[in-house]
């Protein structure tokens, strides 16, 4: 075998298509990876799980699909299961180390030394980080056998408009992996990966098309429904409706039976019903519709 335009092949440290990509000589073989392209597309799962990330928590729909033989696209869609996963971890070792810098930038002079150590802190932070990930990735996609992961395309969201934002918000944006997430349970997961635009998955509602408010953060009150939903998994519904519009399988929220059954899982219930404490409002904290049903009585 003739090995001498491999290295043709490498550019800028990554291998192209049809290139050789890693070189392993040992004391009786030589191994030459290469990497291909026009492999076969990933197919799509009998499961579907749609993503909503945020800072603290991960929320997640699930749904089926059953098949009526019509292959790829065809089947119905049912809803399953709603979760939550917290990620409170993740901010928290980016605290930690945001810390640990500002000590370092007030207590060593030494420019030399500064440079340093703040050098080998950002290491650190991300080694923790991409291991949080990982773990936390791989235990998604072992939880959800035979899934097709739905995202939201993320690309620019620290561009756009950040000068609206709070700088702890911007500071939360800048920091947050989301693309990093991403990617790892895509390569990890044996299914096809969505991604679908996240233009209004907070805004509009999914049940009915009506416009949301947010008369608290965790809340979304449809104007036409009239019920409190939390918003974050609100948002993983509209996320799932987008999927499956991709998909060529659009799903009709309001006209199917599964969401009658699922529906209190979205209902918005606050952690401490009876507490005044910061953030308190009379319509964040009521019962759902019943804010709605005054003002309209």
């Amino acid at each position: 075998m003739n090995i001498s335009r491999s290295p043709r092949n490498i550019r800028g440290g990554r291998s192209t298509a049809g290139g050789a990509s890693e070189l392993l000589i040992t004391d009786r073989r030589l191994y030459i990876t290469f990497v291909t392209s026009g492999g076969k597309k990933k197919p799509l799962g009998s499961r579907f799980v749609a993503s909503d990330l945020n800072f603290n928590t991960i929320d997640s729909t699930v749904a089926i699909k059953q098949e009526d033989g019509g292959g790829d696209d065809g089947g119905t869609i049912k809803l399953d299961s709603v979760e939550t996963e917290p990620v409170e971890r993740i901010a928290r070792i980016q605290n930690d180390f945001s810390r640990r810098r500002r000590r370092i930038q007030l207590h060593i002079k030494n420019p030399q030394k500064r440079a340093k150590k703040l050098k080998e802190t950002r290491g650190r932070q991300r080694d923790r980080i991409k291991d949080a990930l990982q773990k936390l990735s791989t235990e998604q996609v072992r939880k959800n056998p035979g899934a097709s992961f739905v995202f939201e395309r993320l690309t620019g969201i620290r561009e756009n408009g950040n000068a609206k934002r709070s700088k702890r918000l911007r500071t939360y944006l800048n920091r947050w992996p989301y693309r990093m997430y991403q990617s790892m349970v895509e390569y990890k997961s044996p299914f096809r990966t969505v991604y679908v635009s996240p233009g209004g998955t907070s805004s509009r509602c999914p049940v009915c098309g009506g416009r949301l408010e947010h008369p608290a953060w965790a809340m979304s009150r449809c104007n036409t429904c009239g019920a409190d939903y939390g918003r974050n998994r609100l948002a993983s519904l509209a996320i799932l409706c987008r999927g499956m519009r991709l998909c060529g399988q659009p799903f009709a929220v309001s006209a199917d039976a599964s969401w009658r059954l699922m529906r209190d899982e979205y209902l918005y219930a606050p952690a401490v019903p009876d507490s005044r404490g910061a953030g308190w409002t009379e319509a964040a904290n009521a019962p759902n519709g019943s804010v709605y049903e005054n003002i309209h009585s």
